[in-house]
């Protein structure tokens, strides 16, 4: 009799186990010890250790940006590649430079050297130095228009020159009063010195070299070659004619 009522208090107690709310249910393997395990992580949020998805639903991570290949700036598509623009082919449609006569101008040395004299090409494309007291022009007083003899281009004129004890044509200003415009400037080291040489701007022929050593007011003195340069004789009718009260020229007509 006392055994069929142990019985029935097991058979009570075990009924009133399993409908308690909340009670985990018994891991007839594992036992106790997994059953608090898994009720710690979910009070904690953190995954189970067994890998399985806890009840709270996972926070989402922020996708992360793709990198950008390395030397391309953000925001620029790689040339040729997708979505990059379209070159601007309109440099490749300009038409040659041509000098003072309309023909294009060389593009090799073989070309400037079959136009050019041997003392020409020797100084104006390869930076040469004709020597002192030589050129054709070191002391003309001719009035005129000096120009590129490689293009045609004017560079200086006969009022800003002036004799000089260098022994090369000396100028001081080229023919727009600007430096480092139709006249170009560059730093030279040759010869261990730093000078700076000038060129034409348009061809690029080497003209000679420019100093701070000139006459006022400018200060100025342009030293350069006589083979880099072609002298254009003014006219007669170009010539200005003579200020108010000032007495006329022989086979002038007078300033009305």
């Amino acid at each position: 009799m006392r055994s069929r009522v142990c019985f029935l208090q097991g058979v009570v107690l075990a009924g009133l186990v399993a409908v308690m709310p909340g009670a985990p249910a018994a891991d007839p393997v594992a036992g106790e010890g997994t059953a608090t395990t898994q009720r710690s992580d979910e009070e904690t949020g953190a995954a189970p250790s067994d890998g399985a998805p806890s009840g709270r639903p996972q926070s989402k991570s922020k996708a992360q940006p793709k990198s950008q290949p390395k030397g391309q700036r953000p925001g620029r598509a790689t040339p040729g590649g997708k979505g990059s623009m379209p070159r601007d082919s309109s440099a490749a449609q300009q038409p040659p430079a041509v000098d003072a006569e309309g023909r294009p101008l060389p593009q090799s040395l073989d070309e400037w050297k079959n136009r050019l004299t041997d003392e020409q090409f020797l100084i104006t494309r390869m930076k040469g130095t004709e020597r002192a007291f030589t050129g054709k022009y070191w002391k003309t007083k001719t009035a005129g228009t000096y120009k590129c003899v490689c293009c045609g281009e004017p560079l200086f004129t006969s009022g800003d020159k002036f004799i000089s004890e260098c022994g090369w044509p000396a100028f001081s200003a080229p023919i727009d009063k600007a430096r480092d415009q139709k006249v170009a400037e560059h730093a030279d080291f040759s010869f261990g010195v730093r000078r700076v040489e000038v060129t034409c701007r348009k061809c690029g022929a080497h003209l000679g070299h420019v100093f701070n050593d000139g006459p006022p007011p400018t200060g100025i003195r342009y030293c350069i070659n006589s083979a880099s340069i072609v002298l254009e004789e003014e006219k007669a009718n170009d010539a200005s004619p003579p200020a108010l009260g000032e007495k006329a020229t022989p086979g002038e007509k007078p300033a009305e």
